[in-house]
């Protein structure tokens, strides 16, 4: 058990049997009131987003997700289907639980997921992917006046703002945290 004054960003705690990610936290004492926590919660399972008010005293049950390596098979609809590499078990998660993510996921990829109750709740992504690009417009002699970069689309239909050298079927390095592009491979 930790209380609300010891948590920290990015620490999952468990609330009403459900895995919450802790996005911020802060902390205000009025004259006569004792100290209040307001905690930004996200729920693992649902992907909602709510705000918390505890007494900084309040204890709530710090937890570690399970971590487990994957390979992204394929995607049906809104269900991305992957295998988990050690027990070869298949499982699917939904568009709404994978968020931006699926921006990164081609076949074959390997990520990690997190697991709550032994059942994958999200995934972690590689820091960077590489991915095709299919959609690239032409250079114009005289495009640099305008900063020198174009929008391609990517084999995931992702859309990246990029350098004007990059062109259809290059493959190109995604950093996953920011989105950006990174390097042509």
């Amino acid at each position: 058990m930790i209380t609300f004054r010891e948590i920290k960003k990015g620490s999952v705690v468990l609330l009403d049997n459900e895995p919450y990610e802790v996005l911020d936290r802060s902390f205000r004492a009025k004259q006569q009131n004792k100290a209040m926590a307001t905690v930004n919660l996200k729920n693992l399972l649902t992907n909602k987003v709510i705000e918390k008010n505890f007494p900084s005293s309040a204890t709530v049950e710090e937890i570690n997700l399970e971590e487990a390596k994957a390979q992204f098979l394929y995607k049906d609809g809104d269900e991305y289907y992957f295998m988990d590499q050690k027990t070869y078990d298949q499982f699917s998660l939904e568009k709404f639980q994978l968020g931006e993510s699926v921006n990164y996921l081609k076949e074959e990829i390997v990520i990690r997921i997190k697991k709550f109750n032994e059942k994958p709740i999200d995934i972690i992504l590689p820091a960077e992917v590489s991915l095709k690009v299919i959609e690239a417009p032409p250079n114009v002699k005289g495009d640099t006046v305008q900063g020198g970069s174009k929008i391609i689309i990517l084999e995931t239909g992702m859309k990246v703002s990029t350098p004007l050298f990059v062109n259809e079927n290059d493959s190109v390095i995604i950093k996953t945290k920011t989105g950006k592009f990174d390097r042509r491979e």
